[in-house]
């Protein structure tokens, strides 16, 4: 039987409830709400949103409690990234860095989501979305106090990026006090911008300059940094919201720009009295739960805070299960094996009491038995050798791999600004690290800090080499330092 999936989505203007089942929008409502989320602190305003919510809710006997959340994309940011490859335990932190670096806002200010979408030739492509903490906690803190679950969430943007059909495209979705941009190529959203009007009260005329304008400088500024792969004529340009209630608004959006002007499709059925269009977040929201029928958007995060989701057993106490249901049963076994011999000596020692007792002739079977006796001894003796051989090995590839570990974390904390590692390679005995620095000046800055970090016996520059780039302003040139690192490990203690 399909799943049922409860969907909310809460801008600035409205509510929106939606249930479905498989591909079929089983309920869909909706209620008004004038006011701006982000002041969702003041209680009052809290306690109205709540009441319409649960409302809702109520009128449209909707008991589900476990539900994917919507928001609209204002003040979220998002984007793609390339970082070099590193162990899984070294993303988050190399992430929040990235973020950091190219974000306006500082991340601690920040709900910051990732996922890696694709890894190739030493390199991750990730995809990222940060959201205000200020704005999720007090959306999410009403949810909670109706007693609703949420489990995933996503930004209105990237919901409706979910319906595209085509791997390449451009969305424009136009609301009351917002609209949205999404340029996609090869299913990866670049740029995603989210724009308010100065004026709610204008006419959807009188906004379609200010949409057309913004539309026009983000291609450019997507044209101008991928000029391999610029978005041509060709490219199907999405509408959704006012904008597609509007045919001839819609028409001479497309002769201005010059794009085949496509209203965003829903790919569920619905009841004939509902129109699916007022609910196309509300339908990507829904996607997300199934995955056989995403299109050609390949991110697929969950962007609900770690804070507000819910407890999961981790994959590592989940492999420690078998792993301990192993460890106990070799226990047994050698327990069990034990006691068998144990078993054996009493009774070949009782035989051999009585045999002396009763018969002093039979000597030679006497000494037949005790050399029996003997060699389980000897048995003994060898499988608790075998056992503490393998208890030595496993505590030295522990030490080892604390030791790799923390080696590899050194050279990666020590980074210093404009400088990028391509290459990590440790034998055990030493590493060698490689990458790019804008000059020598970064090279001898890292390694000098490797070397302070008290963890390498030597440091040799193995190379460094000065690449010159493209031509700046000026008429001087970019040059970039190609350099190789060779450390040397402490002795182990």
């Amino acid at each position: 039987m399909a799943k049922t999936i409860t969907t909310l989505y809460i801008s600035d203007t409205d509510i929106r409830l939606m249930v479905s089942r498989g591909k079929r929008i089983i309920k869909a409502a909706e209620a008004p709400l004038d006011m701006n989320l982000a002041e969702v602190g003041d209680k009052v305003k809290e306690a109205e949103i709540a009441a319409k919510v649960k409302q809702l809710f109520k009128v449209n006997k909707v008991g589900e409690k476990k539900i994917v959340v919507g928001l609209s994309g204002l003040h979220c940011l998002s984007r793609p990234m390339v970082l070099p490859q590193l162990p899984r335990a070294m993303l988050d932190e190399a992430v929040i860095r990235e973020a950091g670096r190219v974000l306006p806002v500082p991340p601690e200010q920040l709900y910051i989501s990732w996922q890696v979408i694709s890894v190739a030739e030493g390199k991750m492509q990730a995809f990222m979305v940060a959201i205000p903490c200020e704005d999720a906690d007090g959306l999410l803190r009403i949810l909670q106090r109706l007693g609703l679950k949420p489990y995933l969430m996503d930004i209105k943007p990237l919901a409706l990026a979910k319906l595209v059909p085509e791997a390449t495209a451009v969305v424009v979705d136009v609301q009351t006090k917002e609209f949205d941009i999404v340029i996609m190529a090869d299913g990866i959203p670049q740029p995603v911008r989210t724009v308010s009007f100065p004026e709610a009260a204008l006419s959807l005329e009188d906004r379609l300059p200010a949409v057309r304008d913004e539309l026009r400088r983000t291609i450019q500024f997507y044209n101008a940094n991928n000029p391999a792969r610029p978005i041509q004529n060709e490219v199907t340009l999405y509408i959704s919201g006012e904008l597609a209630a509007n045919a001839a608004l819609s028409e001479s959006l497309a002769k201005a720009l010059g794009y085949r002007v496509i209203p965003l499709p829903s790919p569920m059925k619905c009841p004939k009295h509902l129109d699916p269009a007022r609910y196309l977040v509300n339908i990507g929201l829904a996607l997300k739960e199934l995955p056989r029928e995403d299109r050609s958007l390949l991110p697929n995060l969950n962007t609900l805070p770690v804070p507000y989701q819910p407890r999961q057993i981790s994959l590592g106490k989940i492999m420690a299960l078998p792993a301990a249901a192993v460890a106990i049963g070799l226990i047994v076994l050698l327990a069990m094996n034990v006691q068998d011999t144990a078993a054996s000596v009493s009774g070949v020692q009782s035989q051999l009491d009585a045999t002396n007792l009763v018969l002093d002739q039979r000597q030679a079977q006497r000494k037949e038995l005790a050399g029996g006796t003997a060699a389980l001894q000897q048995e003994l003796t060898n499988t608790q050798a075998a056992t503490n051989a393998f208890i030595a090995a496993l505590d030295s590839l522990n030490r080892d791999g604390d030791r790799v570990d923390g080696d590899l974390k050194a050279t990666v904390d020590d980074v210093v600004s404009n400088l990028s590692l391509s290459g990590i390679n440790h034998s055990g005995e030493g590493l060698n690290v490689s990458g790019t620095a804008p000059s020598e000046v970064e090279v001898l800055e890292y390694a000098r800090r490797l070397y302070s970090s008290g963890r390498f016996a030597a440091l040799t520059i193995a190379s460094i080499r000065v690449k010159a780039g493209d031509e700046a302003g000026g008429g001087s040139v970019n040059t970039t330092v190609e350099f190789s690192l060779v450390l040397t490990l402490k002795a182990a203690k």
